[in-house]
């Protein structure tokens, strides 16, 4: 099935969570917010949202400071 990942297009296997997309990617997790067709998914619903074809997923890196 297909997913847009920030803008590019990617192949997954069925069935694929957003944890194991990002493992596919060799992404690191920490800082990272994922939200999929514009709804943010925490983090704990990681491991458990499965990818649907044609999903927008876009990853965002969270940065803190002054």
């Amino acid at each position: 099935m297909q997913v847009m990942l920030n803008d590019k297009l990617l192949q997954v296997s069925a069935n694929s969570t957003v944890s194991q997309l990002l493992q596919q990617q060799q992404l690191k997790t920490e800082g990272l917010a994922v939200a999929i067709n514009n709804i943010v998914i925490t983090k704990r619903q990681w491991n458990e949202q499965q990818l649907q074809n044609n999903d927008s997923v876009c990853l965002f890196h969270i940065v803190t400071g002054g």
